[in-house]
Formats: C-alpha cells, sequence, structure tokens
C-alpha cells in the first residue's frame, strides 16, 4: 500500500506563480515511488484571482485540494495540515511557499529525512551545501534574523529558523502546544515559533541543504521590520520561558 504524502501550499495572491508550482510538484510523483502524492491549496482570501485558478485546478487534478482559510501564513499552515490529517489521512506532512524561491526537488530529500527515523526535516539555507540567492539586504536579514533566533532562543545546532521548506509527522503536529504558538498572526512570525515548539514536544530533527532564490513573479507579502519586531520579542518571550519565567510577551507587546 502506498504512503500517503501531502503537501501544503499556503498562499496569498500568487496567481502568477501557483499553475507552474503545482505542476511542477505533480511531476515529482515519479521520483516518489511507493507513495501517494495530495496537494493542499490553502488560500487566505486572496483578492487576486488566485481562487478561481486554484478551483481550476482542483477540477483537473483529483489529488490537488483547495480549502480558502483566515489570513496569516500560520492560519494557512495550521488549517492546511489538519485537513490534510484529518480528511487526507496522511502519513508524512510537507510544506513549501509556491512563489518559487524554493525548488521543488527538495520535497523527495524532505520525505527521505522522516523516513529515516526524524520527526522533522528543516530546509536550510545556511548548512553545508545551501545556498542564498537573495539580494544583499534581504541576505542580511534572512541570516541576521536566523543568527538571532539561534543565540537567544536556541538550540544552538540549528542554522535556519524562517525558512518554510519543512516536512514533519502527524504525530509531531499533534503535539504541538496552539495555545501556546501565535499562529493566528498575520506576520511570519509562525515559522520560528513552530520550530521552537515543535523542539519543545521533543521532535527528533535534522537540516537538509536547499537553494534559496528570488521569487518568480509578484511580490514578497514578508514586512521585513514587523517581522524583525516579531523576533525579537518572541525569543526573548522563549529565553525567558526556558528559564522558568513564562511570561505572554509576545501578545502584550506586539499587540
Amino acid at each position: 500500500m502506498q504512503k500517503k504524502i501531502s503537501l501544503v501550499l499556503p498562499v496569498y495572491n500568487e496567481k502568477d506563480n501557483l499553475e507552474k508550482t503545482v505542476n511542477s510538484v505533480l511531476n515529482l510523483q515519479k521520483r516518489l515511488n511507493g507513495y501517494k502524492l495530495d496537494i493542499v491549496i490553502a488560500d487566505s482570501h486572496s483578492s487576486d484571482g488566485t481562487g478561481k485558478i486554484a478551483k481550476k485546478i482542483i477540477q483537473k487534478h483529483k489529488n490537488v485540494h483547495y480549502i480558502n482559510v483566515g489570513l496569516g501564513l500560520g492560519v494557512g499552515l495550521h488549517h492546511g495540515h489538519s485537513f490534510a490529517i484529518n480528511k487526507l489521512k496522511s502519513e508524512i506532512l510537507v510544506q513549501i511557499d509556491a512563489d518559487g524561491q524554493v525548488s521543488e526537488d527538495i520535497i523527495p530529500r524532505l520525505v527521505e529525512t522522516i523516513e529515516k527515523g526524524y520527526d522533522l526535516a528543516l530546509g536550510s539555507r545556511f548548512v553545508k551545501g545551501g545556498k542564498n540567492e537573495l539580494s544583499p539586504v534581504r541576505k542580511f536579514f534572512t541570516y541576521g534574523s536566523s543568527s538571532f533566533c539561534r543565540l537567544v532562543m536556541g538550540p544552538f545546532n540549528i542554522h535556519e529558523f524562517t525558512n518554510s521548506a519543512r516536512a514533519f509527522t502527524p504525530e509531531l503536529f499533534n503535539k504541538i502546544n496552539w495555545k501556546r504558538l501565535p499562529w493566528k498572526r498575520k506576520t511570519f512570525i509562525y515559522m520560528p515559533a513552530f520550530l521552537n515548539e515543535a523542539i519543545i514536544s521533543g521532535a527528533r530533527y535534522k537540516e537538509i541543504p536547499l537553494v534559496f532564490k528570488n521569487r518568480m513573479l509578484g511580490y514578497s507579502k514578508n514586512k521585513i521590520v514587523n517581522y524583525t519586531l516579531d523576533i525579537v520579542v518572541y525569543s526573548l518571550q522563549t529565553r525567558l520561558y526556558k528559564m522558568g519565567v513564562d511570561l505572554p510577551l509576545f501578545n502584550k507587546i506586539r499587540s
């Protein structure tokens, strides 16, 4: 019997990239021998026609699914993976962005890492074999934000905290403390926050190298100033928690 994999694509105004990304992922099926691949498009109320394109795609492909969720990356990923677990009975959960910044070729390597016994596989620009091809300003931001998380929040043996190319088990997803994780926020804080809660939950993790490129088309939804503040406050809150001080610092300051 084929093992079930679900790939969640969280999207917001990605009409220029969505169909190309979906087709590229579907072409990976031949490289995923012994697996059944489903795609879940989790749309955060796109206003550019992304939803219409997604509905056309699901009419062509029975293994592509569309859900319309609330605003926010965390909301899209949370509901997308919940759909994969509860409706599709998926045994491995994978996620990437639909903007083409990470090649879909990472998916088989993420799956392979989970099959080796890890609970969480992390795509990383900052390990041997990885590469960051962004502009100098965004390179500084991505490296700086992950370095700050590593030094303040930990652990020290993780190099990439903000990239969304990941795979994990349903068991790990269900262990996460969703009341503590700020998954409903409209910024990208979900990425380092999920990683932190996964580690607290006892996840066995491994980083694998990837090449991170500029997006294919469209514009980035990541607001650097807001995201920087989120990372600083959340990392400090996490450090305090690990020192035995449980304060809702993030909710108080970032509200």
